[in-house]
């Protein structure tokens, strides 16, 4: 599971040009500096860290919402079970490939 999340979040960056990419990387603290009441992020918080050049860049601001959309989503699961409306959907999506497959 921790390998897909790191090939998720190289594929957000792959998207950044190279600098923006290492302004995204570096803005956080090293693992070890992190106490455990700091392990939750803020989004909110870090995008009022942003320069002005950073706002401008699009390519950065895509990859900081789907870093916040891939957070939420994992936390809004954590308990391994499905809401309503996704497993309606992911029940229509095997229906579609089933009777595509006939």
């Amino acid at each position: 599971m921790r390998v897909a999340e790191i090939l998720s979040d190289l594929t957000s960056l792959r998207v950044c040009d190279p600098s923006a990419a290492f302004a995204l990387v570096s803005a956080r603290p090293s693992p070890s500096r992190i106490s455990a009441a700091e392990k939750q992020p803020d989004f909110s918080e870090q995008s009022e860290l942003t320069t002005g050049a950073e706002d401008d860049d699009e390519d950065l601001r895509r990859a900081k919402d789907l870093v916040e959309l891939h957070y939420k989503v994992k936390v809004g699961h954590a308990d391994g079970r499905l809401d309503h409306e996704l497993a309606e959907m992911r029940e229509s999506v095997q229906k579609a490939v089933a009777k595509m497959a006939m």
